[in-house]
């Protein structure tokens, strides 16, 4: 697979060495020149295949000529040794809940598929290396832990103060090789400080250590929830087949909706995909105007999905060609108020017995609006709702439960925590700073 960088400016690469890094030296995310074809075989066999044995097929077509099988279908096997069930909501409309790995969020398929198959595709994996991480809530406790076991690997994970949960923070803070920077700014701030260190370590000739980002603008944390949709569209093929599908995206940074998109390209039949923006809704507006305008977030309920500069429209822009008209034949946006996210979540409480968090209740609350008499709906349920139980339970009257074998971490000491402003000399003191 040859890549090449969004900016148009560096080199093409192959896949391991674009995910050494995560990011071009010109600052551009890096995409496939060409989608790999999937084998005809899962297309025949869907409906009847497990979550597990659709994400080797789409593994060994990503990752094949450069992993062998047999590594490929253990480390398969190994991080998704968890369930991803579809439940029915209501009427046309279904839930996967993508929420039932070892951080109870999405981000866990990516997380954990990245951190077993890095060692295998960069050969220089074994030299102290530093994960590199923003989060706006979910990434940080699945890179975490990902990551919790890697030799020789420090993780960082930048946070915006006052924008996560309890349980967030205390989800990746006192995981071992875990440094956690609270940063006086927004999450907005967080990204562009985590990517420019990033570039500019790709860029340096001699790198005193290596540096790898593991935020969706790495293509290896976001290739494999091109999975994700597969495995949704059989569970629902497996129920109503012949039926169009439509899927709907809860929208932050636009990774979740740019692997659905790529599934797309390579023959996920998918009729077309609704992104749920919350107040931050510059990609919806993106497809109104075909321009890009990019804001200070908002605060809002919905807290994982303000962003207000998502990196990963690059990636969307590319994959269309700058092709407007196709992008919105496919990708209809909508933007809700919060009023709108928590009224979804109170009636999916009353009416449904579902508890669902913000994110989740924006995807099923984005169907609802938006789904055609002849279409069935799947909302990506993007975390189990114990991780925002404060939030649930403020507008439901409702506390949600974690399940069997789970309980709330324990918080933090303030000393794990390091506290920066929002720029780049202070993040690369604590780069310089080998633990």
């Amino acid at each position: 697979m040859i890549l090449h960088s969004t900016g148009g400016d560096s080199q093409k690469v192959s896949l391991p060495q674009a995910i050494a890094n995560g990011i071009a030296p010109d600052g551009g995310l890096y995409m496939p020149d060409t989608f790999p074809k999937l084998p005809n075989a899962l297309f025949n066999n869907l409906p009847d295949m497990q979550l597990q044995e659709i994400a080797f097929v789409i593994a060994n077509t990503l990752f094949g000529e450069v992993v062998p099988a047999s590594e490929l279908k253990q480390i398969v096997f190994d991080a998704l040794d968890f369930e991803v069930p579809l439940r029915r909501v209501k009427d046309r409309i279904y839930s996967c809940e993508l929420f039932h790995g070892p951080t109870l969020t999405f981000k866990d398929v990516g997380a954990r598929l990245m951190a077993r198959l890095l060692p295998k595709l960069d050969p220089a994996f074994g030299i102290p290396r530093d994960i590199i991480v923003a989060t706006s809530g979910d990434s940080g406790a699945a890179v975490a832990d990902g990551f919790s076991r890697a030799a020789n690997t420090r993780v960082l994970v930048l946070y915006p103060k006052g924008e996560l949960s309890r349980q967030q923070i205390a989800g990746f803070a006192q995981v071992r090789n875990v440094v956690a920077i609270e940063v006086d700014g927004s999450f907005d701030q967080c990204q562009a400080m985590a990517k420019e260190v990033v570039r500019a370590n790709a860029a340096s000739p001699h790198p005193r250590r290596r540096l790898t980002s593991a935020n969706s603008i790495n293509l290896l944390r976001q290739l494999p929830g091109i999975i994700c949709y597969f495995h949704a569209y059989a569970r629902v093929a497996e129920l109503h087949p012949g039926k169009e599908v439509v899927f709907a995206v809860p929208c932050g940074n636009l990774g979740n909706l740019s692997a659905g998109l790529m599934a797309k390209t390579m023959g996920l039949p998918a009729k077309r995909f609704i992104a749920a923006n919350n107040a931050n809704d510059v990609f919806v507006e993106y497809l109104k105007s075909g321009d890009f305008a990019p804001r200070d977030a908002l605060l809002t309920v919905a807290r994982a999905m303000d962003v207000g500069n998502p990196s990963n429209l690059a990636r969307i822009i590319d994959l269309y060609g700058g092709d407007m008209d196709k992008l919105r034949a496919e990708v209809e946006g909508v933007s809700l108020s919060d009023e709108a996210i928590t009224d979804t979540m109170r009636r999916l409480w009353l009416e449904d017995q579902m508890l669902a968090e913000p994110q989740t209740a924006a995807a099923v609350g984005a169907l609802e609006h938006k789904l055609q008499s002849d279409e069935t709906g799947i909302a990506l349920a993007s975390a189990h709702p114990a991780i925002f139980s404060s939030t649930v339970k403020a507008v439901t009257g409702a506390t949600p439960q974690y399940p069997p074998g789970y309980s709330a971490p324990p918080s933090p000491p303030q000393s794990r925590i390091v506290k920066i402003p929002p720029t780049l000399s202070a993040l690369n003191r604590i780069l310089s700073t080998n633990s």
